[in-house]
This record gives C-alpha cells, structure tokens and sequence, in this order.
C-alpha cells in the first residue's frame, strides 16, 4: 500500500517521505517517486521531521510497536491528518493503549482508522486512491460529500 500511495501523491503534488526500519524494503527501486526515503527507527525518525498542520502522518505498518510511539509523537504536534490502515476493531486497540497511556479523547479523535473515503473500490489502488482523497478533503475542508450534493453558493 506504501508504494501505490507515493506512487499517486506525486501528481497530486504532496511530498512524501517514507520511513522504514528495514533497509530490504526501503529502496529507491520499491519507491522510485518519493521524495525521501529514511531507513532508522520511525518512532526516532518521526522526531526529527518538521510536522506541520499540512503534514498527513499514514501508518501503514500494522505492528503497534511502530504504531503506538509514533502516534504519541504526532499527537503532540499540530499534524493535520493521522491516518493508520487498519480495521475498526484495530483502530480501537491502538486507541485503548493510547488511552491507557493517559492520551486525551479529543487527541483520539485525530486518529483516523479505517483510513479513506467510502469510494466503494477494492483493489489496493482504489484504496490508495480513496485514502488520498481523504487526505485532500481534510487539508482543503472539504465536506466529504460528493460535489453533485453540495450547496449551490459554495462555488
């Protein structure tokens, strides 16, 4: 899933960096349109990135070992979009320990997981397609809606 979503953030004109502890997987070749690839601890990593209310922080790791201090981080920052690919009932989990930890509801709230819009698709690019727009749609304020039901005067 990594792949595809820098593969399609860079059209759409995001910079993307991708983060992996393993060197086998962190390559040029696996991700040929990023724009920096780290290999190193995310959860150090993660610290030392500039983050900003028009970073999208996507965890694709499935490992609540990487997850968790990493979500600790960027909960902490003014991070615009904190997604984790997941189930409900993963999600739920991550929220839990986070909880235990002693992370506010509201912070909790950031967390999006399952992450994408309801596009309907089911092949990994129409998943990355679906994550990406909801990415878009939370950084533009966009109402998640399609066009064809939105008020007439917004243009």
């Amino acid at each position: 899933m990594a792949m595809l979503l820098v593969q399609l953030a860079r059209p759409i004109g995001f910079h993307t960096i991708v983060v992996d502890s393993r060197p086998r997987f962190a390559t040029l070749e696996r991700f040929p349109a990023t724009d920096t690839l780290l290999v190193g601890m995310p959860s150090e990593i993660v610290k030392t990135l500039p983050l900003s209310s028009s970073t999208a922080v996507i965890l694709v790791a499935h490992d609540y070992k990487y997850d968790l201090p990493i979500l600790h981080h960027v909960l902490s920052s003014s991070v615009g979009y904190i997604g984790v690919l997941g189930s409900r009932r993963r999600g739920e989990g991550l929220r839990q320990f986070l909880r235990e930890d002693g992370v506010t509801e509201a912070a909790l709230r950031r967390i999006r997981v399952p992450i994408g819009l309801d596009l309907g698709g089911r092949s990994a690019p129409e998943i990355a397609l679906a994550i990406l727009a909801e990415v878009v749609a939370t950084r533009y304020g966009g109402s998640h809606l399609p066009l064809s039901q939105q008020r007439q005067d917004r243009g």
